[in-house]
């Protein structure tokens, strides 16, 4: 369960400039009963007309019930009849108007949705451009775990270091094509003139959400900037040219001064990426 989640420009804050507002990056095509019908029945070994059928009954069974003024409570969800409308005395003892009077039901989720969605992945992202890769954030491969108040457990990545393993995330990242400019490049903010290339074939998972390496050894402690440069553009198909995406905040190697916010950056123009 992979729940993408795109990131917008906080339009409420004027006055911030680094804050964003979240939602869910829903899929394109929205599941019907016949598909929810060939799923269930793979998992049961069943008949997909049978199973269809079936769910079919016990929907409108729930539905009738609910109708009847029942409250229904479901692992899917929780259904409540409901009404609303003001009708005068003298019309008390007769037919309902329901021009006037409007019947409904209401709906929480359930415990299985509800269990669902703390279980999902989550991938938060800026869309990238058309013409390129997006960095969301470059942080270390290994994670301790903090126990919080009421004994929630956080994982919170270690510091980077030379040597150590290290994960770009973000979108159309996957490092390939035959320019020889094509692979990760991390310079120095104190130095400049310092900076170390990582190639596709140092570079593993290489995917276009994750790319993972490990930090060279001479990489000091400190701000570096990031740069992907790449000829993916999805699938099997490269653009002719390579495309570049440079992450507008640096990486620290060791301790941080404070935890800096990662995202955005600027593409192959100069300019900031349009998010979605």
């Amino acid at each position: 369960m992979d729940l993408n989640l795109k990131a917008y420009p906080n339009q409420l804050t004027p006055d911030v400039d680094d804050d964003y507002t979240v939602k869910v990056d829903t899929q394109s095509t929205p599941l019907n009963l016949d598909d929810i019908a060939r799923a269930t029945a793979q998992r049961l070994g069943e008949e997909t007309a049978k199973v269809r059928a079936t769910l079919q009954v016990g929907m409108e069974v729930i539905a009738q019930a609910v109708a009847s003024g029942f409250c229904v409570s479901t692992p899917l969800c929780y259904a409540q009849p409901m009404a609303t409308g003001v009708v005068m005395e003298h019309e008390l003892s007769q037919p309902v108007d329901r021009e006037k009077v409007r019947v409904y039901a209401s709906f929480r989720q359930g415990t299985a949705i509800t269990e669902a969605l703390a279980q999902a992945k989550l991938q938060l992202f800026l869309q990238p451009a058309a013409t390129g890769p997006y960095i969301a954030g470059m942080t270390s491969a290994f994670y301790s775990e903090l126990t919080g108040t009421g004994g929630a457990v956080t994982r919170v990545p270690l510091p980077m270091e030379a040597g150590g393993m290290a994960v770009i995330t973000g979108n159309g990242l996957k490092v390939v094509g035959t320019d020889p400019t094509v692979g990760v490049t991390l310079t120095s903010v104190d130095n400049p003139g310092t900076s170390y290339f990582i190639p596709a074939s140092k570079i593993s998972p290489n995917t276009p959400k994750k790319l993972q390496f490990v930090l060279p050894a001479g990489v000091t402690e400190g701000a570096w900037t990031v740069k992907v440069t790449t000829q993916y553009s999805g699938g099997s198909y490269q653009t002719k040219s390579p495309r570049t995406f440079t992450l507008s905040r640096p990486i620290y190697v060791g301790l941080a001064p404070e935890e800096p916010e990662q995202g955005g950056g600027t593409g192959d123009d100069g300019q900031e990426e349009s998010p979605l």
